[in-house]
C-alpha cells in the first residue's frame, strides 16, 4: 500500500493510501432458498458448494481532506445517520473480463454508503475504486458477492478500522437487498470446499464449515444465455422445489463429518439436486450439460471428469471424481479446446484455499 500527499481542487493538501485486494468467485451445487425473515442478516441459505481462484480485483485510493472533522468510534453506527451529502461522492469504476465498463455500479456505492454510516469511512474520506471482473456476470460464478468482497478488504486496508467479519456482514446485506445472492458471501468466507449448514451473515447467524483441496476446475458456460439469481429465488415455484431438494441434500452431507472424504458424497448430492430441483428440466442448462458431457464422453475422460451444474447460471463446473486421483490439467485443457470449437466458453481455474472471518 501506497502513501503519498495530493492536492484537491481547491488546492488543499491531502494525503492519498493506495492499494489492491481481490477475491475469488464461489459456486454453488445445491442450496435452499431462506429469505421469509424480514432481517437480512438471517436471510440467506443452507448448501454446499466450493470457491474459486479467479475472481475480482478492487484496486482504490482513499483521500484524506487536510482538517477533515473527527468521527465516531468505528464500526459504532450513531444515533444519528451520517449526513450523505458530509463526505465527496466516491467514484467507482467496473470493468468485465471482456475489457468493456459496466455502468450500473449501484450494489457498490451502496456498500461504500454502508461503511459511512457505520463510520468505518468518515467525513473526511472519499475513496476511488476500479473493480475488475475475472469472470462472467449472471452464470452463477458469484461475482457479486466477490466484487462486495473484495471492496470490503479494500476499504479494510486502506483504514484499518472494523473487523473483517464486519465487512462481510455488510457485504452479505447488500447482496441480499440486490437480490444477487443468497449463500455466496458465507460460502466465500470460509473458502475451499463449503457445506452451509445455517442460513444468514457470516458470523452469525449463517453458519458454514469447509475443507481444503487443491485440484484444478473446468468452468464452461454458454455466452449467450444468463441467469439472474432473482428469477428463481423471486418465484415461489421455484422456491419451493429448490429449497425441498437442496434441504434433503444437506441433510444427508451433515450426517458425516465435513472431510475430503465427503467429496463423493457432494458430487452424489449435487447430481441429485439438478434433477429433483428441476433445473436440469430447463433447455438451455440442460443444453450445455450435455454438451459438455458429450465431450467428456468422447475424449474418454468420464472415469475421472464430473459434470456438475454451476446454480444459478447456464454453466457448468468438470470437476475430479476422486480428490485422490492425478490431476491432468492438460486433459482439462484439451475439453476446453474441443467445447470453444462449439461456441462453449471456458475457464480454467483452481478451487480456492480455507479463509477466515478476520
Amino acid at each position: 500500500m501506497s502513501n503519498k500527499p495530493s492536492t484537491d481542487a481547491s488546492g488543499s493538501e491531502t494525503n492519498v493510501s493506495t492499494t489492491t485486494q481481490r477475491c475469488g468467485g464461489h459456486i454453488t451445487l445445491l442450496f435452499t432458498v431462506e429469505k421469509a425473515n424480514p432481517l437480512m442478516r438471517n436471510q440467506g441459505s443452507r448448501g454446499a458448494g466450493f470457491s474459486i481462484h479467479h475472481g475480482v480485483e478492487a484496486t482504490g485510493s482513499l483521500r484524506l481532506r487536510a482538517g477533515g472533522p473527527k468521527a465516531w468510534m468505528s464500526g459504532i453506527t450513531p444515533d444519528k445517520p451520517v449526513d450523505k451529502k458530509a463526505h465527496d461522492p466516491p467514484k467507482v469504476s467496473v470493468v468485465n473480463m471482456r475489457g468493456e465498463h459496466v455502468e450500473n455500479t449501484d450494489m457498490y456505492l451502496d456498500f461504500i454508503q454502508a461503511c459511512y454510516d457505520a463510520t468505518l469511512l468518515r467525513e473526511s474520506e472519499s475513496l476511488e475504486v476500479n473493480i475488475n471482473l475475472q469472470c462472467p456476470t449472471s452464470q452463477g460464478f458469484g461475482m457479486s458477492s466477490a466484487g462486495l468482497i473484495a471492496l470490503g478488504r479494500l476499504v479494510h486496508k486502506l483504514t484499518g478500522r472494523g473487523t473483517g467479519g464486519q465487512y462481510l456482514k455488510i457485504a452479505h446485506r447488500i447482496e441480499r437487498t440486490h437480490g444477487s445472492g443468497l449463500g455466496d458471501v458465507l460460502g466465500a468466507s470460509v473458502g475451499g470446499v463449503e457445506l452451509r449448514l445455517e442460513p444468514g451473515a457470516p458470523g452469525w447467524p449463517g453458519r458454514a464449515v469447509s475443507f481444503a483441496v487443491d485440484v484444478p476446475v473446468l468452468l464452461a458456460w454458454d455466452p449467450l444465455e444468463e441467469r439472474h439469481t432473482a428469477t428463481y429465488i423471486d418465484d415461489p415455484a421455484w422456491q419451493s422445489s429448490i429449497t425441498k431438494a437442496g434441504a434433503d441434500c444437506v441433510e444427508e452431507l451433515a450426517k458425516a463429518p465435513w472431510v475430503p472424504d465427503q467429496w463423493g458424497a457432494l458430487l452424489s448430492q449435487s447430481r441429485t439436486f439438478a434433477d429433483r430441483s428441476g433445473m436440469l428440466e430447463e433447455k438451455q442448462r440442460a443444453r450445455i450439460f450435455s454438451s459438455v458431457r458429450k465431450e467428456v464422453l468422447l475424449g474418454g475422460w468420464q472415469a475421472e471428469m464430473a459434470v456438475r451444474l454451476c446454480m444459478l447460471g447456464s454453466s457448468v463446473a468438470v470437476l475430479p471424481r476422486e480428490l485422490n486421483q492425478q490431476h491432468d490439467a492438460e486433459a482439462l485443457k484439451a475439453l476446453a479446446d474441443r467445447l470453444e470449437q462449439q461456441g462453449v466458453r471456458c475457464m480454467l481455474t483452481t478451487i480456492a484455499p480455507l479463509s477466515h472471518l478476520d
